[in-house]
């Protein structure tokens, strides 16, 4: 693992911390619905500088940047205090894949759309019994003349409530197994059939969604891939779904621990061992974190394919997001809990880091047989 940048790529770091500077997007606004406009007013300010898809190839508006330079962009992006773009499902997920099974026509009708935030897409894999088991999904498309017809329950729908699109998995056979059988729509969400439900988090924020389909139509120029292959095109959006979040993560997590460093020292606690202890183990799990990442990038750069750290960057990441934040509330005190202190929304929000993006359990499951070749259950 070589984590020495190339001339070129400090000339990109450079660049784009030069261009963050000139481009500060302000605090982020109170509100769901002003926090994401103003999200989306930074990704049209990024499209409009060239950044807003640095790791799409250049004939489709990206900037052709290499993986360390997409790591780059997302370090730099958490660094500056700028906010993840609006439509990063998009960029991150549906962009890539669209890219890699979509027809020509496809990717010039929905490609620049993605770039400038004009339309938004969520993610509609997930159901109430099938979330761990993606396969075992139970939502139905029926041959319709020249298209599908859907019916079926998505659920952890995020940013369902502001989408145009949604890549959709549906079952199209339901008499072949469970890997098989699934197609790969591409669902217009402004049509009859569809209804978004949003989901009330701790939070007090509807980050996620249910979505109901009922009869929601899809012409076949639409499908993504062959009819039947969805599970091959799906593999190529999860493939997707890490690249790049983790190095953003890790990034803000550093600056998360360093801000309640500096709280701690206002308050001349560091002289407690209990306190410099707890502290000084945040950073060193924190700083794994940050070489886990390069590691599996350096892997993904050399084999070609993502390996399973993205599986463990996430798992030691979540976990160490909660003992963070807590311990925030228990070194801080009541005043941590108070709704105007960013703490207080920053432990309600990390409850769900272990749920989301894939369980700690499931990702424990893959380090386990894929990183220490442990035998599977009986």
């Amino acid at each position: 693992m070589d984590l020495t940048f190339t001339p070129t790529e400090l000339a990109f770091r450079d660049e784009l911390r030069t261009w963050l500077r000139d481009h500060d997007p302000g605090p982020a606004p109170d509100g769901e619905d002003a926090d994401f406009a103003w999200r989306r007013r930074f990704q049209e300010e990024l499209a409009a500088g060239g950044w807003a898809g640095v790791h799409w190839p250049e004939d489709v508006g990206g900037r052709g940047a290499t993986l360390t330079e997409s790591a780059i962009f997302f370090e730099e992006l958490a660094r500056a205090g700028a906010p993840l773009p609006a439509n990063v499902l998009g960029l991150v997920l549906a962009g890539p894949t669209i890219m890699s099974w979509g027809t020509d026509a496809q990717r010039e009708r929905l490609l620049p759309a993605i770039l400038d935030a004009s339309e938004i897409w969520c993610q509609g894999f997930s159901e109430p019994s099938s979330g761990s088991d993606l396969a075992s999904l139970r939502t139905r498309a029926v041959r319709d003349g020249d298209g599908w017809r859907i019916t079926g329950q998505k659920v952890w729908t995020s940013f369902a409530q502001h989408a145009r699109w949604c890549m959709l998995l549906a079952r199209t056979d339901q008499d072949a197994p469970k890997h098989r059988g699934i197609t790969y729509f591409l669902l217009d969400m402004e049509q009859d059939g569809v209804d978004v439900v949003p989901l009330r988090q701790i939070t007090g924020e509807s980050e996620f969604n249910e979505l109901f389909l009922g009869g929601a139509w899809v012409p076949d120029d639409m499908v993504l891939g062959p009819v039947g292959a969805g599970w091959r095109v799906a593999l190529t959006t999860l493939m997707n779904e890490r690249a790049g979040l983790g190095f953003f993560l890790q990034a803000r997590l550093r600056q998360d621990v360093d801000e309640l460093a500096a709280r701690i020292a206002q308050r001349g606690l560091l002289d407690d061992p209990a306190v410099a202890e707890r502290l000084g183990e945040l950073h060193r799990r924190t700083e794994v974190i940050r070489l886990t990442a390069y590691r599996g990038l350096s892997r993904t750069e050399r084999d070609g394919e993502p390996g399973p750290e993205g599986s463990l960057t996430k798992w030691l990441w979540s976990e160490t997001n909660q003992e963070l934040t807590q311990f925030a509330v228990d070194v801080l005190g009541p005043t941590a809990l108070d709704a105007s202190d960013p703490w207080a929304h920053r432990l309600l929000r990390a409850r769900g880091n272990t749920i989301e993006g894939g369980t700690t359990e499931v990702l424990r499951d893959i380090v386990s047989g894929r990183v220490l070749g442990l035998p599977k259950a009986r």
